[in-house]
């Protein structure tokens, strides 16, 4: 498939302006296709009602120990390779930054993006829920065994009745649901109109969810990758502890990660924070969200942090329709690579990575607005440039 060089914001001038062609601009409808994403995906928050996550009070110092990677040589995953730059271009890079060790040593803006803008992490956000859910389970305000249903009734007549918390968290809950990006028909598309289309749902997710009754198998039997699954686990989070998951967001991560900007939660039609794909976070923020975990930081549980890194049941995973990440897990709304480094992924569509290695401190946090929306697209080059990485790094 050849696809379209990327574009240099302004240039593209595709952005809501009196200059710009009426058909040109972008909304509610188009903003998440190509080339309309490549504005909005830095501009959500005026597209799409949103709420706040306020910033630390005690921003966390990113020491700077720059490496020259443009020398670097990879294998392009065709046969070929490609030098750094081409990497970066080729993969529709927004913000890219890598670290070691705490440190940054290399970090680029593109397409318009600078230090100081948001950008729309998509299913990145199920990592960090995940991620406050494993830290309520170690602090006791959250049970991982007890049914969903415990805490949000409403779900009773729903696929998810017979699931537990733990089976949410890891996407083993069996509710029948085809999140193929690549079929337009797929329930995905569907779902994800219904957060901003009142018609679709005017009770938002919740009310979609509560109508999910089909099961393809029992829970914890299957792994299967699905989006509203993360919806269900943000609304069990909601009711276990009384608060609002922008205001856990802020209390759990934002704040003990030393969070220098503001964020924000896109919500739905009835005002719910999506916990699916809503977060989004300047590219130095996502950062120090993805250090405070991959840190032995005093904020996280060691409990929950083991639960993460540890992993999930990978014959469940090898089964899956993501067998091609050979090997791996999927854990608490993390991929687990389980190779020698100890690698995890958080993973959004259109290219939103955060890449983290315990064993020897490499971290990768990236944004993107690839025309494709399956980041199966890039996974090989972004492992080759891993790798690349780790040999010319440590």
């Amino acid at each position: 498939m050849t696809l379209p060089p990327p574009l240099d914001w302004p240039k593209a001038r595709i952005g809501p302006g009196p200059d710009v062609p009426v058909d040109r601009r972008v909304t509610r409808e188009n903003w998440r296709l190509y080339p309309f994403s490549r504005w909005a995906f830095q501009h959500t928050r005026e597209l799409v009602p949103s709420r706040a996550i306020r910033r630390s009070t005690m921003p966390r110092d990113l020491p700077e120990d720059s490496v020259d990677l443009t020398q670097l040589r990879l294998d392009n995953g065709a046969g070929g390779s490609m030098m750094w730059e081409d990497f970066v271009a080729s993969t529709y890079t927004d913000a890219l930054l890598v670290l070691r060790k705490g440190a940054i040593v290399y970090e680029t803006y593109r397409n318009g993006m600078t230090p100081q803008t948001l950008h729309h992490c998509f299913s990145m956000t199920k990592s960090f829920v995940g991620l406050i859910a494993e830290i309520l389970i170690a602090n006791g305000d959250l049970d991982s065994v007890r049914s969903v249903t415990t805490y949000v009734p409403e779900l009773a007549e729903s696929g998810f009745a017979a699931a537990c918390v733990r089976d949410l968290m890891d996407m083993t809950d069996g509710v029948a649901f085809d999140e193929d990006y690549a079929n337009p028909d797929a329930d995905v598309h569907r779902y994800s109109a219904s957060y901003w289309t009142p018609a679709l749902a005017a009770g938002g997710a919740r009310e979609t969810l509560s109508r999910l009754t089909g099961r393809d198998a029992e829970p914890g039997q299957s792994f299967s990758y699905r989006t509203p699954v993360a919806d269900a686990l943000g609304w069990t989070i909601e009711r276990a502890t009384g608060c609002r998951l922008a205001d856990l967001f802020a209390e759990q991560l934002w704040r003990p990660a030393g969070c220098l900007d503001d964020g924000h939660m896109l919500v739905d039609t009835a005002g719910h924070e999506i916990a699916a794909s809503g977060l989004n976070v300047t590219a130095r923020d996502l950062a120090r969200l993805a250090l405070l975990l991959l840190e032995e930081n005093p904020s996280i549980p060691p409990a929950a942090r083991r639960s993460i890194f540890e992993g999930g049941d990978r014959a469940l995973l090898a089964a899956s329709r993501h067998a091609e990440r050979a090997g791996g897990s999927y854990r608490s709304q993390w991929w687990i690579s389980h190779n020698p480094q100890g690698g995890i992924s958080a993973l959004g569509v259109y290219g939103q990575r955060v890449y983290l290695e315990p064993r020897t401190g490499l971290a990768l946090i990236r944004f993107g607005s690839h025309p494709m929306a399956s980041n199966a697209f890039t996974d090989v080059v972004h492992r080759n440039a891993i790798e690349t990485l780790r040999r010319a790094l440590f």
